[in-house]
């Protein structure tokens, strides 16, 4: 399920900028929310918080599935991850940590505390 959701995203992803490039304008909407990330659970007016940025919490995180974790973890890596059991260990450990604490951290912090640097 992993592997296959980090495929999917990648070459969505890969799409969308690949018609950007040819030159299609797509709507300012459709650059600031992309359409593909919402097939993934990731819609970007769903988690915003107060100042428009894109900020799930944990209890968001514990309502996703295993397909939008996976695909929201290549989203905030910003890059492909080194594997599918790295990708899995980064969603255990985000797991983790809302099973131990609050749920009101918001994902990004605690993604980039499991990989021990921003990305």
């Amino acid at each position: 399920m992993i592997s296959r959701a980090m495929s999917d995203f990648r070459l969505d992803e890969a799409v969308e900028n690949a018609r950007i490039s040819r030159g299609e304008k797509p709507a300012i909407e459709d650059l600031l929310n992309p359409p593909y990330l919402k097939r993934y659970g990731l819609d970007l007016n769903l988690y915003a918080d107060k100042h428009g940025r894109f900020l799930p919490t944990g209890s968001d995180w514990q309502q996703w599935g295993l397909r939008t974790k996976a695909a929201a973890t290549v989203m905030w890596l910003g890059h492909d991850p080194p594997g599918t059991w790295w990708t899995f260990g980064q969603i255990s450990c985000v797991d983790r940590f809302y099973e131990a604490y609050g749920d009101s951290e918001p994902i990004v912090d605690v993604a980039d505390a499991c990989l021990g640097e921003p990305h």
